[in-house]
């Protein structure tokens, strides 16, 4: 019997954080073979809503992952509940069940972690600290608490028979300063699945996010040309971002981010109370 191939499933608030923090994790899984499965948190709308800019990020997410597996054939939806009744809005390329992206297109919290009035100021950083008790999906306007969360995730990395996960470092660890709101909401659920005996910590890692500049550059020049190869792909469908492929390596922020990955594992993960 042949044996199952590894499974890595990444928890990300955004549509480009595992572009940007985990390759060439990523890539390098994919062209081994393995199977990734990934749950993206919020729609990453910036406050738009389920709109025009939320889905071209989207198509861009299947596009840099059609780079990573080598191939552009059609994707198809489809709804997947998971075995705690939360449903998630699932895409996979017709010819390669390995790879399945996962919305639950929450709202996404912005920059300062406050939201927007288009969709209540309400977001993950304040769902995790108690400053909201829940947070409505963008699509089909289910309300879930932080319990309900965490075993989303919980769900999610479990029925996905993961043998590692992948996500953002938790906005109480030492080290996340800087970083993204969402971002550190993101990896402190996790925490919390792990904490719950939901997640195996064993197998979580934390991507370092915006925090990664001040970082070793530690990526040879061929994963940075692969990395900015896959980000462009992604980029070209962000209004954004999209811009000449040539000058990512010279935008603030991204220019660094695409130099380096780095992750810290859960058992090495130094935590304090409260966010940072």
């Amino acid at each position: 019997m042949t044996a199952a191939a590894p499974v890595t499933a990444g928890i990300w608030s955004h549509y480009d954080d595992d572009l940007l923090f985990a390759v060439p994790t990523l890539d390098r899984a994919i062209r081994r073979g393995h199977h990734v499965r990934n749950l993206f948190l919020t729609a990453s709308d910036a406050g738009t809503g389920m709109s025009t800019y939320v889905t071209g990020r989207e198509r861009g997410l299947r596009a840099a992952y059609d780079v990573m597996r080598g191939s552009s054939t059609p994707w198809t939806d489809h709804q997947t509940v998971l075995s705690n009744g939360v449903a998630v809005t699932t895409t996979s390329p017709d010819d390669d069940p390995r790879i399945a992206l996962a919305f639950l297109r929450l709202p996404d919290g912005g920059l300062t972690g406050g939201g927007w009035y288009a969709t209540g100021y309400r977001t993950l950083p304040k769902l995790v600290d108690g400053r909201v008790s829940s947070l409505t999906t963008l699509d089909t306007g289910r309300e879930l608490t932080l319990g309900q969360l965490v075993s989303t995730i919980g769900a999610f990395v479990a029925e996905s028979g993961a043998s590692a996960v992948l996500t953002t470092m938790p906005d109480s660890a030492v080290g996340s300063e800087g970083d993204h709101p969402d971002h550190g909401g993101a990896g402190r659920l996790v925490a919390a699945a792990v904490d719950a005996g939901l997640v195996d910590g064993e197998v979580v890692r934390y991507a370092v996010g915006y925090p990664l500049q001040s970082w070793p550059a530690n990526l040879d020049a061929a994963d940075v040309d692969r990395k900015l190869d896959v980000f462009a792909a992604y980029a070209a469908h962000d209004a954004v971002v999209c811009r000449d492929p040539a000058g990512y390596a010279s935008l603030p922020g991204f220019g660094d981010w695409l130099r380096r990955e780095h992750h810290v594992d859960h058992r090495d993960l130094a935590r304090v109370e409260g966010p940072r």
